[in-house]
């Protein structure tokens, strides 16, 4: 048997679910296949951040497939619906007796992968598609009366149960190893390109300081399963036990940066949850005996590893989400309810927003370094989602996209349930009434500016806690400032008008 390995966002060798039972299966070898689909990415409103990463992790997974033997072949699909005859003709090119594939759970792309597999069905060859892209397969955890959970505490305690009845007290899910040096079966491997034209990425330059601080990152945001590696053993070893106590603090390197590696695969969260659990295993070599009834390695130990297993979960509940809840993926709002507000359309405050000249720093700061690098710290992304769907009350989903147009880690479904918690119309979101107030924000997780002055290069030369509200500084002084002379809105006025506006669905 040869098999044909289908690869999307799931760019390693270890830990691949799919390649793994593979390589174990076939008898004349795996062939490697990629599909560039420009249309579809388009449609996705993927960044070019993304795709460069994208590329540049898929040559060096092409690279670590030759070393091995398996040869990766490329196809361009026109359009989307292309995608499945393109697969179908590569197997048969290339005498390939099955398919395998790992999931992916946005709502076109499961029904190409449905169409997939009905077309192999018809032809009569064997095609699998496995459990990859998430610790739990979407749909396995539901309440007691059958239903898909929308609440995130309940969603955690039954993925814990979940992880401990397979898994023992450890929790610890088994990691699949690479595959084994094949012999030689005569397939060329397709160059990988460097750029996709409509994709092109020209990051903006960054100064002096900008550069010192993404030079001094450990590996974080590189492209490829070697950094993603070197950065989730780097992150365990010297982050993970002070996370919870830095995770907040954006001018720190206090978190894994591993968002965009788990988008593009080139790191699996089965081996990020791994990493954690050993940490734990390291302190507390057996459990709490006064830990409460059912915790586990999960739970109890350290704070910042407990803390990181709940993130890694927050991404598993909104895949859940993604699939239980499919209207989500059509620019619909969880609640229904919400579909009802009227956001205001205002072109210039959107574009001050988008360009970071909103006169209100932190939220500035936030999106000069999201066009500057295609990534923002996540507490910087809820304070900048909030005050878009907020204080300037402007469609969620407008900010959004332009999220997804930017970022390196763009992934719908965290993407999608950030931004719906942030404008309160998303399953387990914020209460409406709980807006965040982005000057209080910036000086309880950036109190000594540092985020800041990083990323507004106008607001350097301030000194001390003036840095998160410039527009109190003496008219003379702010005259000086390159810079907004006060926010774009009221802060007050317009958290007073967003809570009205929630109250009036009532």
């Amino acid at each position: 048997m040869r098999t044909l390995v289908w690869f999307r966002s799931d760019l390693r060798l270890h830990d691949n679910t799919a390649l793994h039972y593979a390589a174990r299966q076939s008898t004349r070898g795996v062939v490697a296949l990629f599909i560039l689909s420009p249309a579809e990415w388009k449609a996705h409103d993927y960044a070019p951040a993304r795709i460069d990463f994208w590329l540049k992790s898929l040559a060096e997974l092409s690279a670590a497939l030759a070393s091995r033997n398996i040869p990766l072949v490329i196809s361009t699909a026109a359009k989307p619906s292309d995608v499945p005859g393109l697969i179908l003709a590569a197997a048969k090119r290339h005498t390939c007796d099955a398919l395998a594939f790992n999931k992916e759970y946005e709502l076109n792309e499961s029904n190409r992968d449905a169409a997939t597999l009905a077309l192999f069905e018809r032809e009569g060859i064997p095609a699998h598609a496995h459990t990859d892209q998430s610790i739990l397969e979407p749909g396995t955890l539901r309440t007691g009366e059958g239903r898909w959970y929308t609440v995130f505490t309940p969603f955690k305690k039954a993925a814990y149960a979940n992880l401990l009845k397979h898994h023992g007290s450890a929790a610890m899910p088994q990691l699949l190893s690479a595959p084994k040096k094949q012999e030689l079966i005569g397939i060329a491997s397709d160059p990988v390109p460097s750029t996709i034209p409509g994709f092109e990425y020209n990051p903006a330059p960054l100064d002096a300081e900008q550069r010192s601080w993404l030079s001094n990152l450990h590996g974080g945001l590189a492209p490829g399963e070697t950094a993603a590696s070197k950065r989730l053993a780097w992150f365990a070893k010297d982050r993970l036990r002070a996370y919870k106590a830095g995770r907040d603090t954006p001018s720190l390197d206090a978190t894994s940066l591993l968002s965009s590696a788990l988008a593009i695969g080139t790191i699996s969260p089965r081996q990020c949850l791994a990493a954690a659990l050993d940490v734990n295993r390291e302190l507390f070599p057996k459990l709490n005996p006064s830990a409460t009834p059912g915790s586990s390695l999960l739970d109890t130990g350290s704070d910042g590893v407990a803390t990181w297993i709940s993130e890694l979960l927050w991404r598993e509940f909104y895949i859940h989400i993604l699939v239980g809840f499919p209207r989500v993926c059509m620019h619909r709002a969880f609640k229904p309810a919400t579909e009802r507000l009227r956001w205001k359309e205002n072109a210039s405050h959107f574009a001050a927003w988008c360009e970071g000249r909103t006169g209100v720093p932190l939220v500035d700061a936030g999106m000069r370094q999201l066009r500057a690098i295609g990534w923002m710290h996540n507490r910087v992304r809820m304070v900048t989602a909030m005050f878009l769907a907020k204080n300037l009350f402007i469609d969620w989903r407008r900010g959004e996209r332009f999220f997804m147009n930017h970022l390196v880690d763009g992934f719908l479904a965290s993407n999608n349930g950030g931004w719906q918690w942030s404008a309160s119309t998303g399953t387990d979101a914020a209460p409406y009434f709980r807006i965040m107030n982005p000057a209080s924000q910036s000086a309880t997780c950036d109190p000594t500016g540092d985020y800041i002055r990083r990323w507004v290069p106008e607001l350097r030369g301030i000194s001390g806690k003036d840095i998160h509200q410039p527009w109190e500084l003496p008219l003379l002084l702010r005259g000086k400032l390159d810079y907004p002379s006060e926010p774009i809105v009221d802060l007050k006025r317009s958290r007073a008008a967003a809570i009205e506006a929630f109250q009036s669905l009532a």
